[in-house]
């Protein structure tokens, strides 16, 4: 009985956290899909055109996010906007790995998407981002680009957030950010394995207390 009671909290406990981990971040790298969980909601979008700072210092100030580059290897002479890729106005930012580069938004926000390029163009690579209110999560995996290649990446927060910062595994990695959509929207509904394993797991729990009252 103690055994069988042990299994049964311990099955509880996984599937708690199973469950806050499906519901954290949820990623997206298909915009319609991104906008189909924004739920109606607009989303701010953000085209970098213009800085109230000089357009290569650290940070960057733009209306809805200062934008700044950390590290010591390329942040001194390879951070701006730059004219080369944008896809929404005639400039975007920029930064290369192996520094990253934080977002810091003028208010907290749960919905977060950018279009990126010229990524992965050194080798297959892994971005990924950690917000300020304490997850973190991998966009894109091996990711390969060629020169002036063009994707998005979106994600959804079940908790406000106020900072992002973008990571990538593979060195001197020159990558390109324009037309950044920012929204407040609750947290998508979970995907359907995922429901179905929580309500398997109460299942069984419940099978459990069954055979202990017999």
């Amino acid at each position: 009985m103690a055994k069988i009671q042990s299994i049964s909290l311990a099955f509880a406990v996984a599937l708690v956290f199973a469950s806050k981990a499906t519901l954290a971040t949820i990623t997206y790298t298909d915009e319609a899909t991104f906008n189909e969980a924004l739920g109606g909601t607009s989303a701010i979008i953000e085209s970098f055109e213009e800085p109230s700072t000089d357009t290569n210092t650290t940070p960057l100030s733009f209306p809805t996010a200062d934008i700044a580059c950390d590290g010591s290897t390329w942040c001194s002479d390879f951070f701006g906007t730059s004219p080369l890729m944008p896809t929404d106005g005639s400039q975007g930012v920029y930064f290369a790995t192996p520094d990253s580069i934080t977002f810091t938004f003028s208010s907290p926000i749960t919905a977060f998407a950018i279009d990126i390029g010229d990524l992965g163009t050194r080798g297959a690579t892994d971005l990924s981002v950690t917000l300020s209110n304490g997850n973190s999560t991998t966009l894109l995996t091996e990711y390969s680009g060629s020169s002036y290649s063009q994707t998005f990446v979106g994600l959804i927060d079940d908790a406000e957030f106020t900072t992002i910062t973008f990571h990538g595994t593979v060195a001197d990695d020159g990558i390109y950010f324009d037309r950044m959509q920012t929204a407040v929207v609750a947290a998508p509904v979970p995907e359907p394995e995922a429901s179905a394993m929580v309500i398997t797991g109460l299942a069984i729990l419940g099978l459990f207390a069954y055979r202990r009252k017999r």
